[in-house]
């Protein structure tokens, strides 16, 4: 019979059995994590991510939108996110407003230019004006004394539910 070796012993092994494991792992060849590279997108892509971008930012109207939000909705990183919100500020289509969020600093998102409203075209009163031929800027018919447009004009101002400028009295020329 085998005698049962003695806990010292039997400590010493379990020692050295742990020792050269640890050897053993650290001669295998480590596998590193990569870091996550960043898509690369081509134009053609990134075209139709500005046009997306921008056309959720004009959905939210003159409220604005979180820039956190849209790259969440778009399913994008926070990195093309912000590069995109960059290239339509560049293009004057949206503002960038720093803003303090559920303790977090993002950007709020607003459309500077609104895209035209092929409705408010088609109801404009130059396109069945009987005058429409004879109406120029310096003509005896123009917009400055047209009877139709003003009205015309006020009252798209007011659907589209943008503050209405004050104006002066058309200067004498």
């Amino acid at each position: 019979m085998k005698q049962k070796p003695k806990p010292a012993k039997r400590q010493k092994q379990l020692k050295e059995k742990t020792q050269s494991k640890a050897k053993k792992q650290a001669r295998a060849p480590k596998k590193q994590a990569e870091p996550a590279q960043p898509v690369e997108r081509t134009e053609e892509e990134l075209v139709d991510l500005t046009s997306r971008v921008y056309k959720l930012v004009v959905e939210r109207g003159r409220d604005g939108v979180l820039q956190s939000e849209i790259w969440k909705e778009l399913g994008l990183t926070s990195r093309d996110g912000s590069r995109l919100a960059i290239r339509l500020e560049r293009r004057g289509l949206i503002g960038r407003v720093k803003v303090l969020e559920e303790g977090r600093w993002t950007y709020k998102l607003t459309p500077l230019r609104f895209p035209t409203d092929m409705a408010s075209i088609e109801k404009a009163p130059c396109i069945i004006c009987q005058y429409e031929s004879k109406c120029s800027i310096d003509g005896e018919v123009s917009p400055y004394v047209c009877p139709w447009i003003g009205p015309w004009v006020i009252e798209e101002a007011r659907t589209s539910r943008a503050p209405v400028p004050e104006v002066g009295p058309v200067p004498a020329r």
